[in-house]
């Protein structure tokens, strides 16, 4: 049977080994880094998650609430763990635990404009482009359908 990823809080103990991840050199563009994204977290509703597959940590996310509309605003899969498909069994588990919260009827996120990667990971899980645009980023959009 295949190993699974698992979202497990950032904390006092794993927020340090998050740190260290990195994208890959041809990513590193397109989001800020790890340590920026915790210093960030302070200042806002966030959720922050180490991406684990068999105790060891190979990703990063972070959602940020706003409106109380969660906003996939960082996932990371550190550069020597990426193309197996973790990127995305990531996201599909985020997607699960933001959409078993109560009230929650939609997703978002933004894509940078020339990250075709992040943003056929998003469209492949069911995010739309909205038309919208966030400075130099497209906004997408993840309906619950009832």
């Amino acid at each position: 049977m295949a190993a699974t990823v698992k979202l497990v809080p950032l904390t006092r103990n794993n927020w340090e080994r998050a740190i260290e991840l990195q994208p890959a050199e041809d990513q590193r563009d397109f989001m800020p880094s790890v340590l920026h994204s915790i210093a960030q977290s302070r200042f806002e509703t966030s959720d922050l998650y180490g991406i684990y597959l068999e105790g060891t940590m190979v990703g990063f996310a972070m959602v940020a609430y706003f409106s109380l509309i969660p906003w996939v605003t960082r996932i990371l899969i550190d550069a020597p763990h990426q193309g197996k498909g973790y990127g995305r069994e990531a996201l599909a588990a985020l997607i699960y635990r933001l959409l078993s919260k109560p009230g929650v009827s939609e997703i978002r996120t933004t894509v940078a404009m020339r990250n075709a990667t992040a943003e056929y990971l998003f469209h492949s899980l069911g995010f739309e482009r909205t038309g919208e645009l966030d400075g130099r980023e497209i906004v997408m959009r993840l309906e619950v359908k009832v």
